[in-house]
Formats: structure tokens, sequence, C-alpha cells
């Protein structure tokens, strides 16, 4: 972690004293901590589009996928990558719709829709064998996954997760009283800030030069972000899927989640039977941001203790 700091430290004295731009500052930041974590940019293009993604070299009959949540991309994994260590084989997805994978209106977004998309992806990868790792949106895609593909599941780590509703979060009641979400049209640093301090308790640093050209990206990704939203949220409701889970499980979650209640937590760790459940006292929505070595531990943990 000090080698990477020292990267962003250069790197921000570069672009202070020779001029760079915010982009080459971000893209730069990014690729330090890919190398950090061993992961290498790569696509593929299926019948439905192209997907972006990062994998490592490590050789291992199992691979751990990591699947990030509405909006969100697969660098957010990067330092949980980092934490989680050099003996597994890691592959982490752009989704489609978010990142730099295939993003068009046309596509079906539902969370069936994306389970037989990532299906198609692994099947393309000849990946057979995976744990798989899913926060938020990516939590309902790696339980759904899980409930139709076990045989090819050894674990389920969901972080997060969306699927099942026990009692309504902060972000449900504004969206409820107020008839806006707030995590759309978000245009301006203010309104970055907002969602970013909705969306954790702890979120990370961002350089006040990298924070304008993240807006400038988040703007320009509001009209497919609803279209997005509009379609996940038509079968999130997981709650059969879950209760039929016998694939080992671990549910991770912050207390302090204000996107999905951490009570949720609790149903999902009742509904599947034999699951394990860790809380974090001062994490919100995104641990594996908040706090990447500690997500990354519990994660190790129990993927080593599955045969």
């Amino acid at each position: 972690m000090l080698k990477l700091v020292l990267k962003i430290f250069f790197i921000s004295f570069v672009v202070n004293f020779a001029g760079c731009s915010a982009q080459m500052m971000y893209t730069s930041t990014i690729e330090s901590e890919r190398d950090e974590a061993y992961l290498e940019k790569k696509s593929i293009k299926l019948d439905f589009g192209e997907i972006i993604y990062l994998e490592n070299n490590i050789k291992n009959d199992d691979t751990v996928v990591l699947l990030h949540g509405f909006g969100g991309n697969k660098d957010i994994w990067n330092r949980f990558s980092a934490a989680l260590g050099e003996d597994n084989h890691i592959i982490v997805v752009d989704l489609p719709g978010h990142g730099k994978s295939v993003s068009s209106k046309n596509l079906n977004y539902s969370i069936s829709n994306q389970v037989e998309m990532l299906e198609l992806f692994l099947a393309a990868k000849k990946i057979n064998k995976i744990h798989i790792v899913g926060n938020s949106m990516g939590g309902a895609i790696a339980l759904k996954y899980t409930g139709q593909y076990a045989n090819k599941v050894k674990s389920l780590i969901l972080v997060d997760a969306l699927g099942m509703i026990k009692t309504k979060s902060e972000f449900a009641e504004e969206f409820e009283r107020t008839g806006v979400n707030p995590f759309f049209d978000i245009c301006t640093e203010v309104a970055y800030e907002k969602f970013m301090n909705f969306s954790m308790q702890k979120p990370p640093y961002i350089p006040g030069m990298i924070m304008g050209y993240l807006v400038d990206e988040k703007c320009a990704r509001a009209d497919i972000e609803k279209v997005i939203f509009n379609d996940m949220i038509k079968d999130s409701n997981l709650g059969a899927v879950a209760k039929n889970i016998k694939t080992p499980t671990l549910i991770i979650w912050g207390k302090k989640d204000r996107v999905l209640h951490i009570d949720n937590a609790q149903l999902f760790h009742t509904t599947i039977k034999g699951s394990q459940l860790v809380i974090f006292e001062e994490l919100g929505h995104v641990p594996l941001l908040e706090d990447p070595a500690k997500t990354a531990f519990f994660t190790k943990k129990f993927i080593k203790n599955i045969h």
C-alpha cells in the first residue's frame, strides 16, 4: 500500500507541475492501482456487445469473480483485489451498461438478463468453477447466478447486496418522499460529493482535479443509468432465490449503509441456511472501497475454507 501511495503522490506532482490533464491523472492513478493488484485490462466480444474486464495471471482451478454495483465499474475493486493476495485467479467485470463495456439503451438490464450475459462471458472464457462476490446490484446478480448455476459456484459472497428488503433505507424513504432518485443526474461537484457521502460512511479521498473529471463522466451517463436502474428493479426481489441457496455463503454488510438497510443483512442471513454474517460497525454501502483490506481479509478467509 505504501508503494501505491508513493505512486499516486508522484502522479499528482507531475500533474501539478507539468500541466497534465485531469483525465491523464485519473488514468495514471487507476493504472497504478491495477498494477498493485497485478490486474491487466482485457476485452472480449460477445453476441450482445463487448465486455471490458480486468484479470490477473495467477493460475488456479478456481476463479474469484467480482461484480460491482449500480453506477460503479470494475476499478472500484482494485484495492480490494490487491489486498486479496496473490493466491487467487481474479476476474473483475465492467457489467453491461457500465464502465467501458457495451452501453446501449436497447439492452435489457434486468437482473435475470444480466445473469445470462454474465454466463455468456464466463462460458466464452471457459471458466467453470468460481467464487462469486457482488456488491449491491452486483450482489443481486451474484445471488441469482448462484441460484441458476449452482454447480459452477463454489462460494457466494454478498456485500451489501440488493435482493431482499426487510426495512426501508434512507435512500428508499427519500425516493418515495420526493420522487427524485438521489443517484440520478449527478452533474455538479456538490451533487457528486453528496452522492459519495450518501453511498459511503468513509468515502476515499478524491483530489479536486480528478473530481471535475469524475463529475463529467458521471453526468454523461445520466440517461443510460436511468434505463439500467428501471430495468434492474423490475426483478430485484430475490427472496425465493435466496431461500433455495445451498452454496456456502458469506454476507458482509456495513452497519451504516444508507442505501440498503442493515436489517436486510439479517434477513439474508436467516433466509440462506448455513450462511455466515460479518457486520462492519463503521462502514457504509461500499465496504470494498471504504476498507478494502478488512473486506478482503474476511473474503479470503471464507474462500480458503471452501473445499
